[in-house]
């Protein structure tokens, strides 16, 4: 299986990184910073893994697992623009 352009965790730290941590940013806080964007990722697998079901297809509270956690990372984004979070 080949990885689409942006589609490995490593592609987001990369885009993360550049994108958001201030180019001021020293080692401790890159490394820590990275450390805790992986620890997400982990903690979203560990959701989605032992959340979705065993079924051949997505089912409807497949959907709603998803919907939850789109609508729970969508609302910290809010938060973090209002400085919130």
């Amino acid at each position: 299986m080949s990885a689409k352009h942006g589609s490995t965790l490593a592609a987001q730290w990369a885009s993360y990184e550049r994108n958001v941590l201030p180019a001021t940013a020293g080692d401790v806080q890159r490394k820590e910073t990275r450390r805790a964007f992986y620890a997400g990722a982990q903690a979203l697998v560990e959701v989605l893994t032992h959340g979705i079901s065993d079924a051949a297809e997505l089912t409807t509270d497949d959907d709603a697992l998803m919907a939850s956690v789109d609508a729970e990372l969508q609302q910290f984004v809010r938060d973090v623009k209002e400085g919130r979070a």
